[in-house]
């Protein structure tokens, strides 16, 4: 680990958390705007879903070639599992109540989406745990 305070963040980790926050800002615009979820903002919600699959099946290829991280495993597979389901859920919402708020919510889950990939990285790297606990 360098010195650096973002040295923890790898290439799909920045790609999750800058595409997570670019589909958090369309969202919101369009819900701001008072738009329904449409194609855009489903499409890019469906997208990120499948970006947050792939980081997740990475993260367990990553354990089952024996490496492990820093931080504690359940912790780690708590946030992956959370961002596994949040874009599902939302997706689920908007189809389900199509209203401007539906796309906030889209917005929302992916901006936390965004947060969470980070906070992964940082358990890996065992970057802000508390020592002896």
């Amino acid at each position: 680990m360098t010195s650096s305070s973002s040295a923890y963040l790898d290439g799909p980790t920045i790609a999750l958390l800058v595409g997570g926050l670019v589909v958090a800002g369309v969202c919101a615009i369009s819900g701001i705007n008072g738009r329904p979820p449409g194609r855009l903002t489903l499409g890019l919600t469906c997208l990120m879903q499948a970006a947050v699959t792939a980081y997740c099946v990475w993260y367990l290829a990553r354990q089952l070639g024996g490496d492990s991280p820093a931080g504690p495993t359940w912790e780690l597979w708590a946030y992956l599992i959370t961002i596994l389901l949040l874009p599902v859920l939302a997706i689920i919402w908007a189809r389900e109540e199509p209203s401007r708020w539906s796309t906030i919510v889209l917005a929302v889950a992916a901006g936390v989406v965004a947060v969470m990939a980070a906070r992964t990285a940082q358990i890996w790297a065992g970057i802000g745990l508390v020592p002896g606990a």
